[in-house]
């Protein structure tokens, strides 16, 4: 999670491909909030039930590449609220196709854990998951002046402040479902910037999910009924 030194030639992919592994972890917390349960079993001498989790930390990366690659698939083409709740659906088949003892697990862990325990490692999940999206932030602040193309280097920084907007909300949300919708929405930004960076994503599907999760996020904010915002751009 160490910021790098970016210069001498390095643009915005390399910095992306620097904090890949931070960020596919990031990618993994938000469909299941409770993949870093397992330092926390450890102290309570339940780890060895539960040591298939380590698992998720050591994937190769040709495992990491792959998994990507299909959570991206699951996407929509373009950027809708509805259309972002069915890719969930399909991004957790994949999940569950891949990883199918861990994710087992994870449900299982739901049960182990008191809703306190839960709270306190999402909580610090989060809070990790912050701090690397405001490294790479930093990284690319320091590539943008020399970049080619700087302003497709701002719209990725505007998603990662967006990003960093929903986990403070995240963090002092207490519902669950309008917590996962935050969730949810982080998932979306996380992936497609990583499209972009594999050129499988269209920076204007980028600004879509931008404009989209802003103004949804507003409307939360407002107390607004989840989704007018987009119930009243499309009529």
């Amino acid at each position: 999670m160490s910021d790098m030194n970016v210069q001498g030639g390095y643009g915005y992919r390399e910095v992306l491909d620097f904090y890949f592994d931070d960020i596919f972890n990031a990618i993994l917390s938000f469909q299941k909030p409770l993949v870093s349960s397992y330092e926390f079993l450890k102290k309570k001498h339940m780890a060895y039930k539960y040591k298939k989790l380590i698992e998720l930390k050591n994937l190769s990366e040709s495992e990491k590449e792959k998994l990507i690659s299909e959570f991206l698939a699951c996407l929509p083409e373009r950027a809708s609220i509805m259309a972002y709740y069915e890719s969930y659906d399909r991004i957790i088949e994949v999940f569950s196709t891949h990883l199918g003892d861990a994710a087992e697990l994870l449900e299982e862990i739901n049960s182990v854990l008191t809703p306190q325990e839960q709270e306190k490692i999402i909580k610090i999940q989060m809070q990790k998951n912050e701090g690397i999206i405001n490294s790479v932030r930093k990284s690319l602040f320091e590539v943008i002046l020399e970049a080619e193309d700087p302003e497709k280097v701002i719209l990725i920084d505007q998603a990662l402040a967006m990003a960093e907007k929903l986990i403070e909300e995240s963090l002092k949300e207490k519902d669950e479902p309008r917590k996962l919708a935050y969730f949810l929405h982080l998932l979306v930004l996380l992936l497609r910037i990583e499209g972009i960076n594999r050129e499988l994503t269209d920076y204007e599907v980028l600004y879509e999910d931008i404009a989209i999760i802003s103004g949804e996020l507003k409307a939360r904010l407002s107390e607004f009924p989840e989704g007018a915002l987009e119930l009243i751009a499309t009529g």
